[in-house]
């Protein structure tokens, strides 16, 4: 289950900076299709500037950077920032500044994409999209992507839900793949009247994780870290028991959702 954000939504992003390493080991990529189409779409130039909101341990980052693109990294985490300046040292075209997006002093007109990868729902709405589009060229395109959700299947599914019921009951699933979820982010980039219409594309894919590390994965949900330690030792234990029951590892689906909308002249 994915992480529930809470209208705290300032100290529940900060969790993340806690677990850096944690979130960089097991937390999933993304799609290389995924990234061949925002640059098909943008018609991003070799030489484009980009700037990367809530970049994390680069998990993203490094897929752009692999192809050569300057990336200016806006990244409020020091522990995250600090993976991710280790794991991209051979791209001197990546930087990082420290800093909350809404904080962060852009540069008008400075970037020809702005993107981000699970994290753009942490920056305030109302603030966001206005600065996103402050800092793109004339023409320029905003980029968000999340991995989403569609749920595991069968019997592993019916005996993972009756855990969470029995132990944590609480716990939701606002990134679930159902058309509500994705549309709600077309409809906030329309309401901003910063950006064009959006472009949605959907990518599924699946990831393996044994029992170890999908515990690590877990531990890397904001939701799941708020848990008291004695109920997140429990459920955690329970979970194991239900993968262990099913072969030891598990496929977990996902659908990585990219939206792409450019910016009104």
């Amino acid at each position: 289950m994915p992480e529930n954000p809470i209208i705290d939504w300032k100290k529940d992003s900060q969790s993340f900076d806690t677990v850096a390493d944690l979130y960089h080991h097991y937390r999933p990529g993304y799609p290389q299709e995924l990234i061949d189409c925002i640059i098909e779409l943008t018609g991003l130039p070799p030489a484009g500037k980009i700037l990367e909101i809530g970049s994390g341990t680069g998990k993203a980052t490094l897929l752009f950077a692999q192809r050569g693109y300057s990336i200016l990294c806006v990244e409020p985490g020091e522990n995250l920032a600090a993976v991710a300046a280790r794991n991209l040292g051979t791209f001197p075209g990546v930087q990082f500044e420290i800093s909350r997006f809404e904080d962060w002093q852009e540069n008008p007109d400075g970037f020809d994409l702005v993107l981000s990868a699970q994290a753009f729902h942490w920056v305030p709405k109302e603030v966001g999209y206005v600065k996103a589009a402050r800092a793109l060229k004339p023409h320029g395109h905003l980029a968000l992507f999340w991995n989403m959700y569609p749920g595991f299947k069968g019997q592993i599914a019916a005996d993972l839900d009756r855990v969470y019921q029995e132990i944590a009951p609480g716990l939701g699933s606002p990134f679930n793949a159902t058309d509500e979820v994705v549309q709600q982010f077309v409809h906030e980039i329309d309401e901003s009247g910063c950006f064009g219409p959006v472009t949605v594309r959907q990518f599924p894919w699946s990831m393996r994780y044994s029992t170890k590390q999908y515990r690590g994965l877990l531990n890397t949900y904001s939701d799941h870290l708020r848990l008291p330690k004695q109920t997140r030792e429990r459920l955690f234990s329970s979970i194991g028991d239900v993968i262990e029951k099913h072969g030891g590892s598990v496929v977990r689906p996902y659908i990585a959702v990219l939206y792409i909308a450019e910016k009104v002249s």
